[in-house]
């Protein structure tokens, strides 16, 4: 099962303060779940990018899939 929009905000920013990454699209598709996150806070802060994640991955999964394009 794929990991929703409300999943994947949760496991990026458990405290919901706004202040670690930005979920701006989430475009879910049949194999891959494309988003576009942008970095707020250091070591992200200042770069955003489009990340193409398999449905087959958690919430979990897919935040360490941003943190890594992020980097």
């Amino acid at each position: 099962m794929a990991f929703t929009e409300s999943q994947l905000n949760a496991q990026i920013d458990s405290a919901n303060t706004g202040r670690v990454a930005t979920l701006i699209t989430f475009n879910p598709g049949a194999t891959y779940t494309d988003v576009y996150v942008v970095g707020v806070l250091a070591p992200y802060a200042g770069r955003s990018r489009w990340v193409q994640i398999p449905n087959s991955n958690t919430a979990a999964q897919a935040w360490t899939a941003i943190q890594s394009a992020l980097a």
